[in-house]
């Protein structure tokens, strides 16, 4: 019977997406474009409704996209498909081709046609993103896509406040930018008045069971300038379960850009972070930002949860620490730079009483950094540099620094791959990364993995990207983070309180740790623990 497993292909890709398998996402989205085609009947409506709001869930636009186009092409012409299509272009930055296709739901009657209010609402998200691009009021065509996104909005929320409240709150933040950019416009209704409706409207934080309800109620309060609310409002939102990549994504975009808010004024200084926080969590992303931002990044995380903290009280801020957390071990891992300053591999700062016997430093525990024996070795072989001819280069804190003659302990390629180096007389502060001390456990489901390296040579880059833990065994862990060439040495860290359970060092096809068949497509770390016991069963150098 034809598509009489949509359960079971529905199964199969949430499974990927809330593992951030985004590979495999893609890999079960083209078999079933194939399948669209080929099946003499179209999709079922109610099963493309889970599969394109699963993708939307985790951000996956180009997917969804993809899917919905195929979908619609061959017959499955529900409105929510035409919806999702255009909301995928949209949020992928196209803004021509979804206006015909929101135009065309819009004929239908709206009263009680929920589907007709979203598309009025995407229009008027299409329009106010166009006047946003322009970034320039005077400019001939803003004031025609500041009035029509307003249009829509007000509009809409007007034939059923009760359903349409986030049509109200676009019309409070338009109003509000429009005020800023020197627009006069004629008839408005008074911003205020209707944020304060919006507030009205809603369930209270205590009773809400939709998140964009507390998303709502939190821009309702920043429009009124009650900060501390506000502040309360974004803990409230970002704690919810139902809030996914997208809704925060969606949030976070509409204050900065419709907004402007600004990370060192309040509200800004204190909901952006927090906000940011939750959704790097929640996507599975990667922090893409210049190592010179980083610690200011830092110091505007850290001081909004103090801020958070002393209004609020100690509850409820294990994202934003988690982020800092995660953003602090940046300042910990180099580039290892060869003496031309190209990138060759990663590295990262451990103590040396984390891993040596203390009277191999007699002075004193040493800061060392660890690296891959295929980056660095004592003789430079097999690709490798010889201690003299690299360098560390610590790009968050500006400073290279270069190792002493020797290195401290090294295991080959085929082993540990792992070397320890020793600073010269120029030396980095004496913090390392934590080790995670315990047995690194497969479970179900699978823990997630995070690296922090330079991929490809280049800057440096948080990765938590499709970052599962596929296998581990004494020696080595099997994980589907993603990285590249250059990433060689990355510490990979455990998801719960950054510490380093492993040394990254290949990837490609591998075998499975469970000794299943057949293998698969990994990345691969040694052990922290099998270091820890290599040391133990070798002498190390002093340097």
């Amino acid at each position: 019977m034809s598509w009489s497993d949509t359960f079971d292909l529905q199964n199969r890709l949430m499974l990927a997406l809330s593992q951030y398998q985004w590979s495999a996402a893609a890999k079960i989205c083209e078999d079933l474009i194939t399948r669209i085609y080929q099946e003499p009947s179209p999709y079922p409506e109610a099963a493309a409704r889970e599969v394109l709001a699963a993708l939307r869930k985790k951000r996956q636009f180009v997917l969804s996209a993809r899917v919905s186009e195929a979908l619609i092409r061959s017959g499955q012409n529900a409105p929510r498909v035409r919806r999702q299509y255009a909301q995928a272009l949209i949020d992928q930055g196209v803004l021509l081709a979804p206006e015909a296709v929101l135009q065309a739901l819009t004929l239908d009657p709206l009263d009680g046609n929920s589907e007709v209010a979203e598309a009025h609402g995407l229009l008027g998200r299409l329009y106010k993103q166009l006047y946003v691009n322009i970034s320039n009021p005077s400019n001939r065509y803003a004031r025609a896509f500041f009035e029509r996104a307003l249009s829509e909005y007000f509009q809409t929320y007007r034939l059923d406040p009760a359903r349409n409240s986030w049509h109200a709150i676009n019309v409070v933040a338009l109003l509000q930018r429009g005020r800023a950019d020197g627009i006069d416009v004629k008839q408005a209704p008074d911003a205020d008045a209707l944020a304060n409706a919006v507030l009205a409207s809603l369930p209270a934080p205590s009773t809400a069971t939709e998140s964009f309800d507390l998303a709502t109620r939190l821009e309702a309060l920043v429009a009124l300038g009650r900060t501390t609310d506000a502040e309360r409002a974004a803990l409230d939102y970002t704690a919810h379960p139902g809030a996914d990549a997208f809704e925060i994504a969606s949030t976070l975009r509409q204050f900065n850009e419709v907004w402007r808010l600004k990370t060192d004024t309040p509200p800004g200084s204190t909901i952006l972070p927090l906000l940011r926080a939750a959704k790097l969590q929640r996507e599975g992303g990667a922090l893409d930002t210049s190592p010179s931002q980083v610690q200011p990044e830092i110091d505007r995380v850290h001081q909004a949860a103090k801020q958070l903290e002393k209004t609020f009280g100690e509850d409820g801020f294990v994202t934003l620490r988690w982020y800092e957390k995660g953003l602090q071990q940046m300042k910990l891992v180099a580039r290892v730079d060869r003496l031309s300053g190209k990138g060759h591999g990663t590295g990262w700062l451990v103590r040396s009483d984390e891993f040596f016997p203390n009277d191999l430093f007699p002075d004193g525990p040493r800061i060392l950094l660890l690296t891959n024996a295929h980056v660095v070795n004592q003789d430079g072989t097999d690709g490798a540099l010889a201690p003299d001819d690299a360098r560390a280069n610590f790009q968050v804190l500006g400073r290279v620094f270069q190792f002493a003659p020797r290195v401290v302990w090294s295991s080959p390629p085929d082993q540990l791959d792992a070397t320890f180096l020793a600073f010269g007389d120029d030396r980095p502060e004496p913090t390392g990364l934590t080790i995670f001390t315990k047995k690194v456990k497969y479970t179900e489901p699978p823990a997630r993995m995070y690296i922090i390296g330079h991929p490809g040579g280049n800057d440096l880059r948080l990765s938590l990207n499709d970052n599962v833990l596929l296998g581990c065994s004494d020696r080595l862990l099997h994980y589907r983070t993603p990285t590249e060439g250059g990433s060689s040495g990355s510490p990979v860290f455990e998801a719960e309180d950054w510490r380093v359970a492993g040394l990254h060092h290949a990837g490609g096809t591998l075998e499975r740790l469970d000794g299943k068949q057949p293998p698969y497509e990994a990345n691969e770390g040694i052990n922290m623990l099998a270091i820890k016991a290599g040391i133990a069963e070798s002498p190390a150098s002093r340097p």
